[in-house]
């Protein structure tokens, strides 16, 4: 069947109509005519594979991963650059005008010099077959492992640990959801491994303690130090974070220096001396602006998170930071002491309603919401307006180029 691309989805895919139904074609872009075969049939929807373009967008190219088309990490490598930023800065308008009714008008996304080689983190699926073991991503919308041997959007050196791994693989007893995990640190380029649900055997551990500070296991969430030192250094903002393998930080080590800077040239700090950090993990926002403000209180559920947070405080020499294990929307009416501002950096699926109503009521002067979901970021806006708060500037920030995901930091006011 022969289509014409409308627009492109917030997952990345051309979007046709036949019928009245919308039709998702992966790997489509607008403006084109292609030719598709329908392979799921929804009720409100439909999802095509492309067989052959048409005719073609001026913004198609060669995608530079070889599993592209296989592999379900990236979706716009075979879109320009340019492109991808032009396509994100408009789907982050719809989006929000939508569902969230907002009509402010978006910043210009953000974009960055080199979009390869940027992701300081991987999570490879490891399984086994009739052939053996492999290492790999899963196929778009499957859980079938697509063995993987080089990915352009890592750190290189992430790519030469991975390959050590692959090598090895006979040496790592698997089970159901075998994973392995691998991050290192921009600056002092220090590495962690974890092996989730599987365990490497002795050859494999000293093989691999040669190339990294941290090995860990990790079984049913139950971490345990295999080799090594206990935490990674990294280094943002010029402030030094230890992490340990299971904590948020940001997979772009560039983007994030212009995140920070961002969500501080946003906050009024002539008016916010007092500063709530909401999910605030190991500190990164609450150590990067804490000289700047008099106190900040960082709240966040998971106490690991809070322990390193407490540490990194330490290390830098902050002495205004005060941090709490819980959840925040529990938190923040029970504080002593009214605060001037809030930042909040919440997990993809965004707030729960009951953090809106507890921001209701301590009322902030300004809030900076940091979101990678424009869809939850949509909904809890909406209910911010509804709620005596005015949205005033919208920064799109592209942390993951040549995938679909973007970022977005957004100032409101009371």
């Amino acid at each position: 069947m022969v289509f014409f691309i409308e627009s492109m989805s917030h997952s990345g895919e051309g979007v046709a109509r036949y019928g009245g139904k919308v039709i998702f074609i992966s790997y489509a872009i607008q403006g084109e005519v292609v030719e598709a075969d329908i392979k799921e049939e929804k009720k409100n929807y439909s999802r095509g594979i492309l067989r052959k373009v048409i005719d073609q967008s001026d913004y198609r190219i060669e995608p530079k991963c070889p599993y592209y088309f296989e592999c379900g990490g990236c979706s716009y490598q075979h879109i320009t650059y340019q492109q991808q930023l032009m396509i994100k800065q408009k789907i982050v308008e719809q989006i929000l005008k939508r569902i969230g009714g907002i009509k402010t008008v978006t910043n210009k996304v953000k974009g960055v010099q080199d979009p390869w080689h940027y992701r300081n983190k991987v999570l490879w699926h490891i399984n086994e077959d009739f052939n053996g073991k492999k290492m790999g991503f899963y196929h778009y919308h499957t859980k079938k492992l697509i063995e993987v041997k080089d990915c352009p959007i890592l750190q290189p050196h992430l790519n030469i640990i991975s390959s050590l791994i692959r090598e090895r693989l006979s040496g790592i007893s698997i089970r159901e959801n075998s994973s392995v995990m691998i991050r290192q640190s921009s600056k002092n380029k220090e590495v962690v491994i974890e092996f989730i649900n599987c365990n490497p055997d002795q050859e494999v551990l000293n093989r691999l303690a040669q190339e990294a500070n941290s090995i860990y296991s990790n079984h049913n969430g139950k971490t345990r130090l295999l080799s090594g030192q206990d935490l990674i250094r990294e280094e943002t903002g010029g402030y030094i974070f230890h992490l340990g393998p299971d904590d948020f930080y940001q997979i772009n080590s560039e983007q994030i220096e212009l995140l920070i800077y961002t969500v501080s040239q946003y906050l009024d700090l002539s008016e916010c001396k007092k500063i709530v950090d909401a999910y605030c993990g190991v500190g990164i926002f609450s150590i990067n602006i804490a000289r700047k403000v008099s106190q900040v209180i960082g709240i966040d559920s998971n106490k690991k998170a809070i322990d390193h947070a407490k540490t990194n405080a330490l290390v830098n020499k902050i002495t205004n930071c005060q941090f709490m294990v819980g959840l925040c929307e529990k938190i923040l009416p029970a504080l002593s002491e009214p605060f001037d501002c809030m930042i909040m950096d919440p997990p993809r699926a965004g707030l729960k309603k009951g953090m809106i109503h507890a921001i209701s009521h301590v009322l902030p002067k300004e809030v900076i919401y940091v979101s990678c979901d424009p869809g939850t970021l949509a909904r809890d806006l909406k209910q911010f307006t509804e709620n005596n708060y005015q949205v005033v500037f919208i920064q799109p920030i592209d942390m993951f180029p040549q995938t679909s995901h973007i970022e977005n930091v957004v100032l409101l006011r009371k």
